[in-house]
């Protein structure tokens, strides 16, 4: 069985991460390096250790797979980062990983969580369109150029955590609609 499909199978674990180890940090950075075309550096993941922000981690056998980084002040908050390692991207952890960033900041008294996406991801976009997030206007020239990658705009997005249990669950009843209209076989998600 392929490592992808493997993964489906596996036990996922979402937890808050926080006082990291170096080995912990090294993960963290190995998964922001997979996921991104501009990674953050390992002293800027190092850094968001503060009284105001929570990393999420999502585990896979004990090892750090993706991670959300979220800051809450007050009322508001933001996601400032959010990825799952490159090879196990497309299997839903994504959308595990945003639902639980989300439900910590709700936790916290966050009522709004704002973000910048590249307006050229149309994958991040779509997910967190899922979850109720709106496009709120753009950041010119927000992303600098890599080797990989030109300058790039951003949106900015927003979200009403007051209604996360509502998208919650249409997400969650569109699932189970799709399912039942389907004949064929259904790998569940982990």
């Amino acid at each position: 069985m392929g490592l992808r499909r493997h993964a489906l199978h596996e036990k996922v674990e979402l937890r808050i991460i926080d006082q990291p180890t170096d080995e912990v940090l090294e993960q963290l950075f190995r998964v922001e390096v997979s996921a991104h075309s501009d990674p953050w550096t390992y002293d800027g993941i190092k850094e968001c250790f503060t009284t105001n922000t929570r990393c999420i981690g999502l585990f896979l056998k004990n090892k750090i797979v993706g991670f959300a980084i979220v800051c809450v002040i007050y009322e508001d908050s933001e996601l400032f980062t959010i990825g799952i390692e490159r090879k196990y991207q497309g299997l839903g952890f994504g959308h595990k990983l945003l639902q639980k960033s989300l439900e910590v900041c709700r936790e916290l008294g966050a009522q709004k969580c704002f973000l910048e996406v590249r307006v050229s991801n149309e994958v991040a976009i779509h997910l967190y369109d899922r979850y109720g997030f709106q496009i709120t206007g753009t950041r010119k020239r927000y992303y600098p150029a890599t080797a990989t990658t030109p300058v790039e705009d951003a949106f900015t997005m927003a979200c009403d955590l007051t209604k996360l249990d509502e998208i919650i669950g249409g997400i969650d009843s569109a699932a189970t609609d799709t399912a039942a209209d389907t004949s064929s076989e259904i790998t569940p998600q982990a």
